[in-house]
């Protein structure tokens, strides 16, 4: 083979392989949020409508707070139980993504032990623990030993449930642990708008509606950037879900100590 055929196969080659890794590295726009959200809420609904919780153990032992909820399948053995969907509540949140399409997500949640204290705010820190869970009943996450979380660092959500409930009390013992009583717990169902969205995380594949349970402790009121304001006070004055910025020099109220 001559020398100008495999200079030619050689540019063959080089495109060939430039071409295709292209096409695997090509990344696909987000989804309309309009569309989406027709999809997950069908995905939604129809896990409320075939799954129910272990209810009775809460009836039988309202002051067990011990007990952590349990979701399976209505089938079987299981067939006569009462679904999630006749047992939620629901509320609309106006959420505006990031091109200022304003989305209205319907947030369905299930109030096991509203608490005795507190709501948190969504610019609060919260101890809680927490399970995560695709409607596929796989978990992705849990964290059974109570953990602060600066709930401004959450997806929305997950902040929002936690919002729903109070926050709790607690006795130290002797050997100087500390229990908890009277606090609230509660499972939380969105689409992935309030979730990840477009975006993967571990576990977690893209456009995923997730489930939270959740139980909170206690809660500590922040302020950020230290300027004397509560953050709560200078977060989400418009109730868009996006921090307010009302300077417009790029850093958010809550942040901004200026």
């Amino acid at each position: 083979m001559s020398l100008k055929l495999n200079l030619i196969f050689s540019i063959i080659s080089i495109l060939v392989i430039t071409i295709g890794c292209e096409k695997e590295n090509k990344v696909e726009p987000p989804r309309d949020p309009a569309e989406q959200i027709i999809a997950d809420q069908l995905a939604l609904d129809g896990y409320l409508k075939t799954h129910f919780y272990n209810y009775e153990d809460f009836t039988n032992e309202p002051q067990n707070f011990n007990l952590s909820v349990k979701i399976d399948t209505i089938m079987g053995e299981n067939a006569n139980k009462t679904p999630l969907m006749d047992q939620v509540q629901s509320k609309k949140i106006r959420y505006h993504h990031r091109d200022n399409q304003e989305i209205t997500y319907e947030y369905y949640y299930l109030i096991l032990r509203e608490g005795s204290g507190m709501n948190p705010h969504i610019a609060d820190s919260a101890f809680v623990s927490y399970k995560g869970e695709l409607l596929t009943r796989k978990q992705f996450d849990a964290r059974l030993t109570p953990i602060w979380m600066d709930l401004t660092r959450v997806i929305r959500g997950f902040g929002e449930g936690i919002s729903l409930l109070k926050t709790g009390d607690f006795k130290v013992n002797e050997d100087n642990t500390v229990d908890f009583y009277d606090f609230g717990q509660g499972v939380f169902f969105f689409p992935s708008g309030l979730g990840y969205y477009s975006n993967s995380s571990p576990g977690i594949p893209e456009y995923s509606p997730l489930v939270f349970q959740v139980s909170l402790y206690t809660l500590k009121e922040t302020d950020h950037d230290g300027d004397g304001i509560l953050s709560k006070d200078e977060y989400d004055r418009d109730s868009n879900g996006l921090p307010d910025d009302t300077d417009g020099d790029g850093v958010p109220d809550y942040l901004d100590a200026t």
